[in-house]
């Protein structure tokens, strides 16, 4: 499933931060975590494309790294609410994909990581919560259904 891998990808990037996996705080490390959390937030936005707006791989917008492309198709498929501060903050991590794998000078630093991970887990718990209730209304008007034929 495609939310546990981004799961993982913040797991990896909560690690590559941390004093034990990262003691030094070295730049490149760092940049490895920026990388991953860019991949986290990518993937949990295509998650969304799916589950929230019905979109699938075969989508054409799908196949981008644009953090704020996927933001902005999730917004014209639902009314999905993006949070603000991710927004703000695409533009930037979105960056971190290519550049933390190509550039000699770093692109992340320990605090730009850490809130992008938690902009990352806002959006997951927002868009799970989104999906409970999309399941929760189609069960409740199953059932109406069913209730409406037996009559």
């Amino acid at each position: 499933m495609l939310i546990d891998r981004a799961d993982r990808d913040i797991y990896n990037a909560k690690w590559l931060i941390s004093s034990a996996g990262n003691p030094s705080n070295d730049e490149l490390l760092n940049d490895m975590a920026a990388y991953h959390v860019q991949q986290g937030i990518e993937k949990v936005l295509k998650y969304a494309l799916h589950s929230i707006c019905g979109l699938d791989e075969t989508y054409r917008g799908y196949r981008t790294h644009d953090i704020m492309t996927l933001i902005n198709i999730v917004s014209d498929h639902s009314d999905f609410s993006v949070p603000e501060r991710l927004i703000n903050a695409a533009n930037d991590i979105t960056g971190w994909e290519a550049h933390s794998r190509y550039d000699d000078s770093p692109v992340s630093v320990r605090d730009d990581i850490a809130e992008a991970i938690s902009m990352y887990e806002e959006l997951k718990e927002q868009i799970l919560h989104t999906e409970e209730q999309i399941t929760k209304h189609t069960e409740e008007s199953l059932s109406n259904n069913k209730t409406d034929s037996v009559s």
